[in-house]
């Protein structure tokens, strides 16, 4: 079957989806016919906590952060996502209302899957189902070590272990330091380590004092990753941070 230009997009997209890997060209494309691609401005909802599930949302251009809203109006932040990555894909698989809040942090783009197209791709590539597994469990580990961290340390080793977490995700070397390639506020950072706005302005700045990490134009540098590793205590840490980490992003150990 022969891609439209639309249907051309999607399958450049899907390539680079682990969803899909291990799927024919000719079968990557079947799948594009049958998903839709939308464009979200910045700082607009994709989708909210409770909301019927249409389908698995894949990120194709753009950023994305995953959040619960509390009552009292906070937001704790359970994940920041770049492209290629599928967002609340347990609410895809099982189509119960979505788990989370996905706010997007810039103008960004979507490949929607809707769930009867998911369901025929686990009947009909099997592939897709070993993947959906190995996907939901790096979901699943990272949501619980992020839950862990806050409530087993300290603000400063959360704000800690949230900034070699994200270095993982969207780090890479530049000189000696290591740049997180995402743009973060404090707020995004307070958000994401279950802290108060002034707790993280305070903490970050101590660090940025210190000589630790900078700050410029919103990308967090570290510039001084032992004195952040030892201070969260990773050596002794029974948690497994490597499930952060992306296949383009450096190694921290």
């Amino acid at each position: 079957m022969q891609a439209t230009p639309g249907e051309d997009r999607i399958v450049s997209a899907l390539r680079k989806c682990a969803l899909v890997s291990g799927l024919s060209e000719a079968e990557v494309t079947e799948v594009a016919t049958r998903a839709s691609i939308h464009k979200v401005r910045a700082n607009r909802r994709l989708f909210e906590e409770g909301e019927e599930c249409k389908g698995l949302w894949i990120v194709t251009a753009g950023r994305v952060r995953l959040l619960h809203l509390m009552a009292d109006g906070r937001q704790h932040a359970v994940g920041f996502h770049a492209p290629t990555t599928p967002l609340d894909l347990g609410a895809a698989l099982d189509g119960q209302p979505y788990m989370t809040t996905a706010m997007t942090l810039i103008d960004s783009e979507f490949i929607l899957i809707p769930r009867p197209v998911l369901i025929d791709l686990g009947r009909d590539y099997p592939v897709t189902i070993r993947n959906a597994i190995d996907l939901l469990c790096i979901e699943v580990r990272q949501r619980d070590i992020t839950a862990a961290v806050a409530a087993l340390k300290d603000a400063r080793g959360r704000i800690g272990c949230s900034l070699l977490q994200l270095a993982r995700q969207f780090g890479t070397t530049d000189g000696s330091a290591i740049s997180i390639n995402y743009p973060l506020t404090r707020q995004h950072i307070a958000d994401r380590s279950g802290v108060t706005v002034e707790t993280a302005i305070r903490v970050m700045s101590e660090m940025q004092q210190n000589g630790v990490i900078q700050t410029d134009n919103q990308i967090i540098q570290i510039l001084d990753l032992p004195r952040i590793s030892d201070a969260v205590s990773c050596d002794g840490c029974q948690f497994e941070c490597s499930v952060f980490a992306q296949k383009t992003a450096v190694r921290l150990r």
